[in-house]
């Protein structure tokens, strides 16, 4: 009887056993881990900017992004914020799509790989700017040989950009047929001399756009014809009248810049009288002046830009004792 227990146990040992191994022999291999594509390191650069060449350009995109088993991948391309798929299954990290004008490109890659391991559904969309130049300005004003234009002209011009960018120009002026630069960095197509031009004179000039990405463009060479300057309307032979003197007299105005005019014959005493014509506010005015013998004067009054007369109040002083006080007419012969 102790001997059929002891095999019994013996027998039960040696079935565990088994049982045991044969666990042992039907276990799988040990699992495997995969490294995803992510993605990253893009060029061109995010937010960076290149020439644009002209229709036809190439651009290459490349990207960083490895994984256990080399990725095809899929390329998604164009002017979208949602850029469209344009390309699948591409072998390496390189991309080379053709451009037909400036402007954003936004761009992302994806991929999924022999074991089934996908880029992450949430993509990051890079972007880059194709820079076009302005286009060059044109349409100015005044016409191109115009003639008898103001010799304190505006010259405007139009300018545009084919990405919308904000312009700024630099305006070449001159009487010479190749101009020197007159201003620069204007932020808008429009520009005033700030001295009056030659009267009678041929300039020239061009304008230069420049967008803010280094793009410039420059205009062809402009010309017009000065005509006279509009002070030269308050020049020539006048009466000069004193009523309150029931006196008159005559005096020439003789031309020296876009401001002034002068006679030698003020007070008809064969003194230089030399006035400055405000032609905007319609003034002129005579600054006081010290003569011979030790008289003195000043003058201030309007001016009538339809007859070219000129009324206004004059003080006389002779060693500092006023001489004489009253009206000045100047009407134009």
């Amino acid at each position: 009887m102790k001997r059929k227990t002891i095999f019994f146990v013996m027998l039960l040992g040696l079935t565990g056993l088994l049982a045991i191994q044969s666990c042992k022999k039907t276990e799988g291999p040990d699992p495997k881990s995969y490294e995803a594509a992510m993605p990253a390191n893009p060029a061109p650069a995010v937010s960076g900017v290149l020439a644009f060449t002209g229709s036809g350009q190439t651009v290459d995109l490349t990207w960083e992004g490895t994984a256990s088993v080399a990725p095809k991948w899929d390329v998604y391309f164009g002017t979208s914020s949602d850029p469209a798929l344009v390309a699948t299954n591409v072998s390496g990290n390189k991309y080379t799509v053709t451009l037909t004008h400036g402007g954003v490109y936004h761009w992302h890659v994806m991929t999924t790989d022999a074991n089934g391991v996908t880029s992450p559904d949430i993509v990051t969309v890079w972007n880059f700017d194709v820079n076009s130049n302005p286009n060059a300005p044109k349409v100015p004003k005044p016409d191109s040989a115009s003639v008898g234009k103001s010799c304190t002209p505006t010259l405007t011009w139009t300018g545009t950009d084919p990405e919308g960018d904000d312009l700024t120009y630099d305006v070449y002026l001159d009487t010479a047929a190749v101009p020197k630069l007159s201003a620069a960095g204007l932020p808008s197509a429009s520009y005033s001399p700030a001295i009056a031009l030659l009267p009678f004179t041929v300039y020239y000039w061009k304008v230069v756009a420049h967008d803010p990405y280094g793009g410039s463009a420059t205009s062809n060479v402009w010309k017009f014809t000065t005509g006279a300057l509009p002070i030269s309307f308050y020049t020539g032979n006048y009466n000069a009248d004193e009523p309150a003197e029931s006196y008159s007299y005559g005096v020439t105005f003789a031309l020296v810049d876009a401001t002034h005019i002068k006679t030698v014959n003020y007070w008809n005493s064969g003194w230089t009288g030399k006035f400055t014509l405000d032609l905007t506010n319609l003034t002129y005015t005579m600054p006081t002046t010290t003569w011979t013998s030790g008289y003195s004067g000043t003058e201030s009054g309007i001016i009538d830009p339809t007859t070219g007369t000129m009324v206004g109040y004059y003080t006389i002083w002779q060693n500092g004792v006023v001489a004489e006080q009253g009206l000045h007419t100047y009407t134009k012969l």
